[in-house]
């Protein structure tokens, strides 16, 4: 899909939201969604902040926005910790239910598409209980820093 199909279709569900809230359709909030439908991949707010100049909207700002638009499930709030801050959002257009990839070295997350895991969680039934989405957290190492892990062990066999 086109980054401006992409932006008319997140901007349609933050005026549905916004519509049915009663809250207004600002030129910061705009603004901000544009920046992130343009940087693919995950974000955090200081990335948003980064994006639309610090001194041009405000990071409170920035989170009632991002808060707005993970209600309005624009966005995707990924609860990943990495030295014990949040990681990132994701623009996910109503698509909620995400197998996210880890490094637990360097912090990188990835969204990954496998179509046995979620068939396999599609077809899960738990008592009492009806699954509406899920966030699979697979952690480990990405090829970066294998790489780099691989590199130093030779490193060390070599000086011995």
């Amino acid at each position: 899909m086109q980054k401006q199909d992409l932006y008319e279709q997140a901007e349609l569900m933050m005026l549905e939201y916004q519509g049915m809230h009663h809250l207004r359709n600002t030129p910061e909030r705009r603004l901000i969604l544009r920046a992130i439908v343009e940087h693919t991949g995950g974000f955090t707010p200081a990335d948003v902040i980064e994006w639309v100049g610090p001194n041009f909207i405000s990071a409170a700002t920035v989170y009632n926005t991002l808060k707005m638009l993970e209600n309005a499930h624009v966005v995707h709030c990924l609860h990943a910790q990495h030295n014990g801050r949040l990681m990132r959002y994701e623009l996910t257009l109503g698509e909620q239910s995400t197998i996210q990839i880890v490094c637990a070295k360097c912090g990188r997350i990835s969204t990954v598409r496998d179509k046995s895991t979620e068939i396999a969680l599609h077809m899960k039934k738990y008592p009492n209980f009806i699954m509406r989405h899920y966030s699979v957290y697979v952690f480990g190492e990405c090829k970066h820093c294998a790489k780099l892990a691989m590199q130093k062990l030779n490193a060390a066999r070599k000086s011995q």
